[in-house]
């Protein structure tokens, strides 16, 4: 049954000009974000752990980790900063 939508939908689009075949793709992904589950929130742990089971683990060159940490930690720091400016 889903060969048949794809080749139905093949069908629909041929011979329209490349602009128009946008406007269906376009409305396509519409109706994607309308009825399809919500993706998940990028960064988010669940997002963060459904990238690894498809990609699986992550590898890092030696010192790669804790040069990253160390940066997360600096933005931490920073962002701390700049929250207590804000409300003293």
């Amino acid at each position: 049954m889903e060969e048949d939508m794809e080749t139905r939908l093949e069908v629909a689009v041929q011979g329209l000009p490349p602009e128009k075949v946008r406007q269906v793709i376009d409305f396509a992904s519409y109706l994607r974000s309308k009825y399809v589950p919500e993706a998940l929130q990028r960064g988010s742990a669940a997002a963060i752990l459904q990238t690894l089971e498809q990609v699986g683990p992550l590898q890092f060159e030696p010192g790669e980790l804790d040069s990253l940490l160390d940066d997360i930690q600096t933005l931490r720091d920073m962002d701390t900063e700049t929250d207590e400016q804000l409300f003293a």
